[in-house]
């Protein structure tokens, strides 16, 4: 009986079994290969560490591999503490080609926070560098990847306990895994003191994101009922309790079990308890005044305690939760073994429990607490000056977790140089490992720690700002590159000031502070005027993007960016030569000089691909994308696409393509391929779902409306188009101003005529802020142009008509050679119409824009029959007979219904009549395409005849196969012959 209500013994899991029931069925479905994530809340003691490992002791019962790991309340803990404890034991204990296999090549990745990875695997190459966003999203990747790859071979439990002391690296990372491993077979089970919550914004931030993701399961546990109590105690003392007894320990517990399991070894070792008939009773009345929490049970246990006992305790305590009894003797100058001998009294109470070997941990956090504080403040300063050296003459200081210790000890004991040492040591350690909020903790620590006139404080304060940027947090990083402008003022030291300006600007940019942004970099670039190195190119980038992007100056912007691309050119830097050839590329192919940009967008990117830049090569891609698209070379942009995609995902950062798979979407939607469109969109809604900005999503929106739109639907296209300007309103007219026309277009054809007024007036309204002759202008009038013309509203055309002419020969969503025609049509200008169509056909025929070829030839049909003439009605139903049948091809019905139409109400007889149903569900194309495979005809012939691409006839066949219940030409051909088609 004694021995049951010892530390060493567990728990028994009491009045948990609903909860556990739960556990295990969401253990069962992750099990299928589906990833689960459950968080497990409740007050200190009520039993949420036991009902987890519970739970894991049943899962590795059937095989499961069960990983555990926990954050802790301690100083000087290293960033992503949960899953360095988790993986780093297993990392310990595989076999190490199993590990080999499991890391791949991101074990390189994985090693810059879990070192044993290199110990067991041997030394590893090197990986590409990465902005530092990038690489803190390549290492989550890794850690996801890692774990999926443990579940190949069993189903994989996650313990992560106290997450209310969780850094928020830990919990993005944990966000991260969550969302990208969803088909993993793993179960992670976390638990946390919901009254801590409050304390720990990241893991608010982490309850909420996962919960409006639907990912995550919650469970609250409550305290345990009278008999629950009851059958704790009997478990617990191995006899049945007396009914007095249980209640009186269920009211003074208030149903915690560990407060409940404390109060019962007390009265046990007082001598409280009894049972001489096989019952346990109170048989002594108890002091008045009983310990009201479990921070008063711990210091009544430990009262009881010999003195020597107790001191080690205190010792320890300020060593961390977890210690070793060579340390511990180290600090406290005695022999080891006498030290351990000290400590079986305090491993019998329950205060601390045995590892391994020579190592302990306190049992709880409030029994660690409580020594902590007994120790006085000078005692403590001197032991924790004494642990910092012991681990300072260790050989192993550069591990995350070393360096947090070291920095926290030195800091703690008043050791400020030793203690700004290691705090920086620790930040950079932090930054390396990608964890900013960590990085920002120990540089203030830092900061805090150096007298006033350290030469090195302007550095700390320039890493400071960085490590705020990275973190979000702008205004300290403001505030931090101000003083460090100061500071840097005051040496003199003319190149830290121009950091220090360049920093503030880039911390006001994040701000979208456009005056305060400018009015820095400028000072930084006018401190740079005597070192034209790298810092002067970066500088004189974005001084050009701020003021060409987002100040609408795009001259001036221009102009900048040709200054960073002479230095970077004169710097021999490709690096910086890619950098700076993107952006003026970018720019000038903004203000429509795509000839002057295409060369230089295209160099970028060569340089980009030598320095093997991942992130700069998607970005070259993104601008070529445009570039390309807006020159009318679809095929190139669409090629350039798929490039980006391969390059985007080697940055390991899901913005990178954030707008990659929207943009290979709409390729085949402008060339009908509306089967294929849609595949794309739905790999977008997969990619985008890790993005917390609402643009991307506005963006993939957009495509949805126009891929609605020209299939004809033009009710979706309209919910679509709705629901991109709602997110793109609330980023501000520069971005509203290309995305809203199109809304109004969609109105329009479903004859809502005033709603698409109204738009029509707002774009008007919004482009009269935009710079004349620049893309956007092109983009949006190309809109308003087919709006005024279906409206038939000649005024608008002609005061349009001069804004668009500069635009002849681009492409958006439409050829703007076409649009032209059909103004010219309106307002008689027939030679400068067929000039415009005909370019536009030509175009429509090489890029493969089939719908557009169609609404090309319709423009045609329409100006051969408004300049009349003879043989112009002949003209204009061949012309709207080809465009019909493109219509058809494309299953295009609301078009096609309202050419044929037209094409009814033509002077002479229409060829095109309501026929009798085609057989077997053939369309009219596939119907002309089975006439010619009857005469014989190769695939390569057909496409020739009915101007399509090989593998467009190849469609149809399949489709004429299957639907004719056919499975080769000859059949396909007698099937033609059987229903007089052929």
């Amino acid at each position: 009986m004694i021995q049951n209500l010892t530390a060493q013994q567990q728990s028994p899991l009491t009045g948990r079994h609903k909860e556990l029931h739960q556990l295990w069925n969401l253990f069962e479905a992750s099990m299928t290969g589906r990833t689960h994530v459950v968080f497990v809340s409740g007050e200190p003691g009520i039993g949420k560490s036991r009902l987890l490992q519970e739970m894991a002791i049943r899962a590795e019962e059937v095989g499961a591999l069960v990983l555990r790991g926990g954050a802790s309340e301690a100083e000087g803990m290293p960033p992503y503490l949960p899953f360095l404890e988790a993986l780093g034991g297993y990392i310990r204990a595989a076999p190490r080609e199993q590990l080999r296999t499991q890391a791949g090549p991101m074990a390189p990745i994985l090693a810059t926070i879990l070192p044993e990875l290199a110990l067991v695997l041997g030394e590893l190459p090197g990986s590409y560098p990465l902005p530092a966003d990038q690489a803190r999203l390549r290492l989550y990747e890794a850690v996801g990847m890692f774990l999926a790859s443990l579940t190949s071979t069993a189903p994989l439990v996650l313990l992560l306990d106290d997450l209310q002391w969780a850094d928020p690296a830990s919990l993005d990372l944990l966000r991260h895994v969550v969302r990208q491993q969803s088909t993993a077979r793993l179960l992670i089970l976390g638990a946390y003191r919901a009254g801590e919550l409050a304390s720990n914004l990241a893991l608010e931030r982490t309850l909420l994101d996962l919960n409006r993701a639907r990912l995550l399961t919650s469970l609250t546990i409550g305290p345990l009922v009278e008999e629950e109590i009851a059958e704790l105690a009997e478990a617990r003392l191995g006899l049945p309790v007396e009914h007095g007894l249980a209640h009186f320990l269920h009211m003074h517990s208030e149903g915690n079990p560990f407060f409940a399991e404390e109060l019962l070894r007390a009265w046990f070792e007082t001598g409280a308890l009894s049972a001489p008939a096989g019952l346990f009773t109170l048989v002594r009345e108890l002091p008045d005044v009983l310990p009201s929490s479990i921070v008063g049970i711990v210091r009544e246990r430990l009262s009881r305690l010999p003195e020597a006992t107790v001191e080690s305790l205190r010792t320890a305590a300020l060593i961390g939760r977890t210690f070793e009894v060579s340390f511990l003797a180290q600090v406290a100058g005695q022999e080891a073994e006498a030290v351990e001998e000290s400590l079986r009294a305090s491993v019998r109470a329950g205060l601390i429990r045995e590892d391994s070997p020579g190592t302990f941990t306190f049992s709880h956090d409030k029994g660690r607490e409580c020594l902590y504080t007994e120790v006085t403040s000078t005692r403590r300063r001197r032991l924790h000056g004494f642990i910092g050296r012991i681990l300072e003459a260790q050989t192993d200081q550069g591990s995350a977790q070393r360096l947090a210790n070291l920095a926290f000890h030195f800091t703690q004991s008043g050791d400020r140089i030793r203690g700004a040492h290691y705090a920086c040591r620790a930040a950079e350690q932090a930054w390396q490992a990608s964890a900013p909020e960590d990085a920002l903790k120990h540089y203030r620590v830092a900061l805090e720690l150096l007298p006033a006139e350290e030469r090195e404080r302007g550095t700390l304060l320039l890493r400071l700002g960085e490590a705020a940027i990275w973190a979000g947090a702008e205004r300290e990083a403001i505030d931090a590159f101000e003083e460090a402008q100061r500071w840097f003022q005051g040496c003199p030291d003319k190149l830290g000031a121009a950091r220090a300006a360049h920093g503030l600007g880039r911390a006001w940019g994040r701000l979208e502070a456009h005056a305060s942004t400018q009015a820095a970099l400028e000072t930084a670039l006018a401190r740079l005027e005597d070192h034209p190195g790298p810092e002067r190119v970066h500088v004189l980038v974005e001084l050009a993007a701020l003021l060409a992007v987002s100040l609408g100056r795009q001259r001036e912007g221009i102009a900048y960016g040709e200054q960073a691309l002479d230095l970077a050119h004169r710097l021999r830097d490709e690096h910086l030569e890619a950098m700076a050839s993107r952006t003026v590329g970018n720019l000038l192919m903004r203000e429509n000089h795509l000839e002057e940009a295409l060369p230089l967008l295209e160099r970028a990117l060569t340089f980009a691909r030598t320095v093997n830049d991942p992130a700069e090569v998607s970005e070259c891609c993104a601008c070529l994308t445009l570039a390309y698209a807006w020159s009318g070379h679809m095929k190139s942009a669409q090629d350039i696409t798929r490039e980006r995609l391969e390059w985007a995902k080697l940055t390991h950062d899901p913005y990178q393509a954030r707008h990659v798979y929207s943009w290979l979407a709409m390729f085949p939607t402008v060339q009908g391929k509306f089967a294929e469109a849609e595949q794309w969109i739905t790999q977008a809604e997969a990619a985008l779902a890790p993005l917390a900005s609402s643009e991307p999503r506005a963006f993939l929106y957009h495509g949805r409306g126009w891929l609605a739109y020209y299939k004809g639907d033009y009710a979706a296209a309209e919910e679509h188009f709705s629901l991109a300007v709602e997110l793109f309103r609330e980023l501000g007219p520069g971005a509203l101003v290309w995305y809203l026309a199109p809304l109004g277009m969609a109105q329009l054809h479903q004859g809502h005529k005033h709603e698409a007024m109204v738009c029509m007036s707002e774009v008007e309204t919004l482009l009269a802020s935009q710079q004349e002759g620049t893309m956007v202008v092109a983009d949006a009038m190309s809109k308003l142009a087919l709006m005024a013309l279906w409206l038939g509203d000649r005024e608008r055309v002609a005061a349009y008509y001069p804004r668009l002419l500069p635009f002849q020969g681009r492409s958006m969503e439409f050829l703007l050679d076409r649009v032209l025609g059909e103004m010219e049509t309106l307002l008689g200008s027939w030679s400068q119409a067929h000039a415009h169509l005909s370019a536009a056909e030509e175009m429509a025929r090489c890029e493969g824009f089939v719908p557009e070829l169609a609404c090309t030839l319709v423009a045609q049909g329409k100006l051969a029959l408004a300049q009349g003439g003879r043989g112009s009605v002949t003209r204009a139903r061949t012309l709207f007979e080809q465009a019909h049948a493109l219509f058809e091809e494309l299953g295009i019905q609301a078009e096609a219904q309202a050419l044929r139409e037209h094409l009814e109400h033509l002077p002479g007889k229409s060829p095109i009549r309501k026929a009798r149903p085609l057989p077997a569900g053939l369309s009219e194309r596939e119907v002309e395409v089975l006439r010619l495979i009857a005469t014989g005809k190769s695939n390569r012939q057909i496409a020739d005849e009915l101007i399509l691409s090989e593998r467009t006839v190849g469609n149809h066949l399949a489709h004429i196969f299957n639907k004719t219940g056919t499975d080769n030409r000859a059949a396909a051909a007698a099937f033609a012959i059987r229903q007089g088609l052929a």
